[in-house]
């Protein structure tokens, strides 16, 4: 965790006023303590993320909580593949080539094979 000085130390060009108006929005949902702000490293590549947004595309901060939302269903997305994937690779061989033949045939790379599916 990083304090939020630590924080502007290495995003030089960073405002406070729009990191406070970061979360005002929710877009980051720091820890607070009698100190102030408290930043994890998903606070901190959220914040990059942000100001790269912001500040480099030149997106408007209207934007922003769509394009986030967005990237967090990507995320979220990805987190479900690997779990789906963990969970075939644990089958036995029959099964996965089961699924893989299926899985082939419904996003249209291929034709399903003799795994019974229809």
């Amino acid at each position: 965790m990083i304090g939020e000085q630590q924080l502007f130390d290495s995003m030089q060009n960073l405002q406070i006023e729009v990191l406070y108006h970061w979360i005002d929005l929710g877009l980051v949902e720091p820890q607070r303590d009698a100190n102030g702000y408290l930043f994890d490293d998903v606070d901190e590549a959220r914040i990059t993320l942000i100001y790269d947004l912001h500040y480099g595309m030149g997106l408007e901060h209207d934007s922003l909580p769509i394009i986030l939302s967005l990237v967090d269903q990507l995320h979220q997305t990805r987190h479900h593949l690997r779990a789906i994937t963990a969970a075939v690779t644990a089958q036995p061989e029959d099964i996965k080539v089961a699924i893989a033949s299926r899985t082939r045939f419904v996003i249209g790379g291929g034709p399903a094979d003799d795994a019974g599916f229809k």
